[in-house]
């Protein structure tokens, strides 16, 4: 894997650190392991905790031209009560020995916690270790609140300018929870402005009206100016994940 440099953009990065963190979405390691695998030649990248990344470079399916971001803080388990306490399970140090492109930081902004100024001061600590050793660090900002994300406009801004003005030099980012369409390219517009570095925007779950919905999504994030998609489960929970991320990446590189 080729280290430093900025990510080039646009970029479709393969999420798949969810796991770690206690959101089973697929139970079986094989399958999860192969979606992910038949994912990748469409990808221009992939985040992720220590395994997969290991097993998918020990196989061949991550090759030099793919962007590595090891996800290192998953002590937050979803829906438990230590949640917001999202501590490191891995450090920029190894990221770097074992040859990542980069590191992968989650922060979540609870205004009713304290819990999130530790959150905080940990974010800063990353960004400093990740800066010396020259790596990329992907950091994912959200505002949290009452146990949920905020995905209104105003909620996605607060997160990317604190995470920006902090020092993140790239940002992983909801798409705006506003009507498809105009409406929607215009919040994506307004969050990219709010900030000077790449702006990732994250699939999510599933959605239930399938595939249309989702490919719709990326095209107003990138007629909103984003940098790229940050995608997992819509990518590799599909019936067809090779199929579905050569969609996706053929929105994120129009011809």
């Amino acid at each position: 894997m080729t280290r430093g440099g900025a990510l080039p953009t646009p970029a479709l990065i393969l999420a798949a650190d969810h796991r770690a963190r206690a959101v089973l979405t697929t139970e079986s390691w094989a399958e999860f392991f192969g979606s992910l695998a038949k994912a990748l030649p469409s990808c221009d990248g992939i985040l992720a905790t220590a395994q997969p990344l290991e097993g998918l470079a020990a196989a061949g399916h991550i090759t030099a031209r793919h962007r590595t971001y090891l996800s290192i803080n998953r002590t937050g388990l979803a829906g438990s009560a230590f949640e917001l306490d999202d501590r490191l399970v891995a450090s920029v140090g190894r990221a770097a020995s074992d040859g990542w492109t980069g590191i992968k930081h989650m922060t979540r902004i609870d205004l009713a916690d304290s819990l999130s100024a530790s959150a905080l001061e940990l974010l800063g600590q990353v960004l400093e270790e990740a800066r010396d050793a020259g790596l990329e660090a992907l950091v994912e900002p959200l505002v949290w609140h009452e146990g949920r994300v905020r995905r209104d406009a105003d909620a996605v801004v607060l997160a990317a300018v604190i995470a920006h003005d902090i020092g993140a030099p790239v940002i992983k980012v909801p798409v705006p929870s506003v009507a498809p369409g105009t409406e929607r390219q215009r919040a994506v517009a307004r969050v990219v402005a709010s900030v000077g570095a790449p702006v990732l925007f994250l699939g999510g779950p599933r959605a239930e009206g399938g595939r249309d919905l989702v490919l719709e999504e990326v095209r107003d994030v990138m007629e909103g100016g984003g940098a790229g998609m940050a995608m997992g489960r819509t990518i590799y929970q599909d019936h067809d994940p090779a199929e579905m991320a050569g969609l996706v990446s053929a929105l994120v590189h129009p011809s």
